[in-house]
């Protein structure tokens, strides 16, 4: 059976934005940050994935998020490995507050990476069995977010130039770094007044040092869905949708 995994983390000033809530970017990386914990505990860290010539990456994730959490609050971060076949694993992400209370839930699609033939490769027998994770033939695949069409106009797109910093281990930009693309190009005036609620986010292609990204979005006011792409040239890197609340 796969086993969770748990650790306690208080929320940092500098993990906040300007609301004292966890940002989206460190909302990510604290979920992925207990799954690091969790490898690292059973013996298969970053270095011993590493040696094999392979690095995790994501396809999709799918987050419901009920309450972000708040500065100097003290959380429980959990995480387990689910199904996996010789290709695909998914992995399950949540944060709890103190009283056992769900306050956000991920369910991530991952797969290994060769780091030098950038394609995918294998998942070995003994990371599955590390994990105690569930052998399946078919990893069912989240729904595809919802689309931009190509003649359809935006309501806003911005440029960001990948920076050094924007790169990590696997040598390309960091899934956090999107989040920040992501919410950058809606504006302080947006994110002032609206929480996101579910967040669908799939990864298409992968983006390296020094390209120009293009992150362009269109909102729906009726249904406070937002739709997103992240364009390297011509070439699309990920898609994503967010639904939002309205701050009252």
């Amino acid at each position: 059976m796969a086993q969770v995994f748990e650790v306690e983390h208080t929320v940092q000033y500098y993990e906040g934005d300007m609301t004292g809530k966890l940002s989206l970017p460190m909302l990510l990386n604290l979920a992925v940050l207990s799954g690091t914990l969790q490898a690292d505990q059973l013996g298969i860290g970053d270095e011993v994935v590493h040696a094999q010539g392979v690095g995790w990456i994501v396809l999709q994730y799918e987050m419901t998020i009920t309450r972000r959490p708040k500065v100097n609050e003290t959380i429980v971060l959990q995480t387990q490995a689910r199904d996996c076949n010789a290709f695909f694993c998914q992995r399950q992400y949540r944060m709890l507050d103190q009283t056992g209370q769900v306050l956000v839930d991920i369910q991530a699609l991952f797969s290994l990476l060769d780091m030098e033939k950038r394609k995918l490769a294998r998942v070995p027998d003994e990371f599955i069995d590390a994990y105690g994770a569930q052998r399946v033939k078919r990893i069912k695949r989240g729904l595809a977010p919802a689309k931009i069409a190509e003649d359809e106009p935006v309501d806003g797109q911005q440029q960001y130039r990948v920076r050094f910093t924007d790169i990590d281990m696997n040598q390309h930009v960091n899934n956090s770094r999107y989040f920040d693309w992501l919410e950058d190009v809606l504006g302080a005036d947006f994110l002032l007044t609206h929480e996101p609620k579910k967040l669908n986010i799939r990864f298409e292609q992968e983006v390296g040092i020094d390209a120009v990204v293009t992150s362009r979005y269109i909102f729906d006011q009726a249904s406070q869905i937002s739709r997103h792409q992240v364009l390297d040239g011509d070439q699309l890197s990920l898609e994503a949708d967010i639904s939002w609340r309205v701050i009252e």
